[in-house]
């Protein structure tokens, strides 16, 4: 994708304090995109929009908790006031724990189901009117392997990466006639915070790499240059789609 792929365009990317989210920041940044970064944390966010400017990108740092319902339509409506209509709205915010499942309490199920799903589908409810009115859109939800795979003590996560795909169908069917087109990017195991500290362990990792043909995890890095193409207007015709990028994972389970 040429570096000004997504230029004049203004993407709002979730869940940007580090991993994935972070590296989505850089890669749509590096493709001439506008970023509005949000995480939890203020300075999270504007340490990454920091980072995006220093590398000759364009951001800006928004407070944004997805699972907050009365929050989402005032800082939709704050990004736009600061850096323009909302072309490209990437769904990267999760969260996740292990836990037994007979254990998990209503409250860490909630609040995954709330980040993981809920906030997911009011943040692409909050941008579609927009998209609609100018005939186009972008909507990027950040699922996982755990969605179609079975996983133990990830009950809550699983499950929640699972409704992200079929959320990601239904507004993708609903909405294609309004020229916006929703797709869902699948990672597996990468090289973030998380699978870092459970790869240390040597006979984890063993473990691990035994289950990825491809005998390695991947980087963060590897996931952007697919987002900017479905950010871009080069994936105009393709809607609905789950994208694996998990090293083969899926497909030998």
């Amino acid at each position: 994708m040429s570096e000004a792929a997504l230029a004049g365009r203004v993407a709002l990317i979730t869940g940007t304090s580090r991993g994935l989210g972070r590296a989505l920041a850089h890669a749509l940044g590096g493709a001439g995109a506008t970023v509005a970064c949000t995480a939890r944390s203020l300075d999270d966010a504007r340490r990454t929009a920091g980072e995006v400017e220093r590398t000759g990108g364009h951001a800006r740092g928004y407070a944004l908790d997805v699972a907050d319902k009365a929050v989402i339509a005032p800082v939709i409506a704050a990004v736009e006031r600061d850096l323009g209509t909302i072309d490209v709205l990437v769904n990267n915010a999760g969260i996740t724990f292990e836990k037994r499942s007979t254990d998990v309490s209503d409250d860490e199920w909630d609040r995954v189901i709330e980040t993981n799903l809920s906030g997911m589908f009011r943040c692409a409810r909050a941008v579609a009117p927009g998209m609609m009115a100018r005939g186009r859109g972008k909507i990027i939800n950040v699922g996982s392997m755990y969605g179609r795979i079975g996983v133990a003590r990830y009950a809550a996560y699983c499950a929640s990466k699972a409704a992200v795909e079929g959320l990601t169908r239904s507004l993708a069917v609903e909405w294609a006639r309004h020229g916006i087109q929703v797709n869902c990017l699948a990672p597996g195991y990468l090289n973030t915070d998380i699978p870092r500290e459970a790869l240390a362990d040597e006979a984890t990792r063993k473990l691990f790499m035994t289950k990825v043909p491809a005998r390695r995890i991947g980087e963060p890095d590897e996931i952007g240059p697919l987002a900017v193409y479905l950010a871009s207007s080069a994936s105009d015709f393709m809607t609905g789609q789950t994208l694996y990028i998990d090293g083969g994972q899926t497909i030998s389970w």
